[in-house]
């Protein structure tokens, strides 16, 4: 065989393995939803910054861009954006921000996961936006909520990394 039918099979082969990874906007979210499960019910990560009264950890690629409130603090991974809200007046189980989204944006959830143990409740969102590449990513517990717009390739590695962060939310 020659060096060119090789060259040809091994790219034709590379081309067959990277178009099965790419996985369909379900895939993505069911595999993100399925991740914030298995988090929530973890023990969280150990916190990694300190923004007044609040300690959480934050993944070495996320960077805090504005804390000067520290309930609303901007993050950013690369060129996406993140807003974490914390209410510092809702209890562990409180299911504030989940009954806003449920009055308010319902037309728009197009996934939706809850997570009730141990006096705390958490839920997971994917909603649709006007752009069909991208979709709105919400995980909350209790009195903390982070929200991003995603596109559509990142909603399962956003989703994980979201929910480790909120869940490792700890008012002083």
């Amino acid at each position: 065989m020659s060096y060119k039918w090789l060259k040809a099979i091994g790219l034709t082969l590379l081309l067959l393995m990277l178009s099965g990874c790419n996985q369909s906007i379900d895939e993505q979210i069911a595999n993100g939803l399925q991740f914030t499960e298995t988090v929530f019910a973890e023990e969280p990560e150990e916190h990694t910054e300190e923004i007044g009264d609040i300690n959480l950890y934050l993944p070495s690629n996320f960077k805090i861009e504005d804390s000067s409130d520290a309930y609303n603090i901007v993050i950013s991974k690369g060129k996406e954006s993140f807003i974490l809200f914390i209410n510092d007046r809702e209890a562990r189980d409180s299911k504030l921000y989940y009954n806003l989204l449920k009055e308010n944006e319902a037309d728009k959830i197009l996934e939706e996961t809850t997570y009730d143990k141990d006096g705390r409740f958490g839920f997971t969102a994917v909603l649709k936006t006007d752009e069909e590449n991208e979709m709105e990513l919400i995980v909350s517990s209790g009195g903390v909520k982070m929200t991003t717009i995603s596109l559509a390739k990142h909603i399962e590695g956003n989703l994980h990394e979201m929910t480790k962060i909120v869940h490792s939310v700890k008012m002083k």
